[in-house]
């Protein structure tokens, strides 16, 4: 896509607009999280709060690691695509993905490893709200 202003009119998450860097900087994010938790199961289930036990346990990390690779393809081509309600919509459904984390983490290890996940419920929510709001109407 090219950056020519004419092209760039009409958009419903307009390239330049804080909103849309905010949320390509969020795909890196999760791109960069599933890209650690597949090939460093180890780190990423750390970093969710999730002791490792066994070589199962590394598994079950690396297709969190996938799955949040998933999300983060999914949410860049949802940008390009200029699908704003699509785009929303993946947001609450991550929040509702980090809301479970949080009941998972919780369970396993407690409420020090698992409240940070409440945050990240909240950052999606209001992103996701934010998102199905902003732009043209009828996208």
């Amino acid at each position: 896509m090219s950056d020519h202003p004419k092209q760039l009119i009409g958009r419903a998450l307009p390239v330049r607009a804080p909103l849309t860097i905010l949320l390509a900087l969020l795909a890196a994010a999760f791109l960069l999280l599933g890209l650690r938790g597949v090939l460093l199961p180890d780190g990423g289930a750390q970093s969710l709060g999730i002791a490792v036990v066994d070589a199962a346990d590394l598994a079950l990390m690396q297709t969190t690691g996938a799955r949040n690779i998933g999300l983060a393809l999914l949410a860049v081509a949802l940008i390009v695509l200029d699908a704003r309600r699509s785009l929303a919509a993946l947001l609450l459904a991550a929040a509702l993905i980090s809301a479970l984390d949080f009941l998972i983490v919780l369970n396993a290890s407690g409420p020090a490893n698992a409240v940070k996940h409440l945050g990240y419920v909240a950052l999606l929510a209001v992103l996701g709200g934010a998102t199905f709001r902003t732009g043209r109407p009828h996208t």
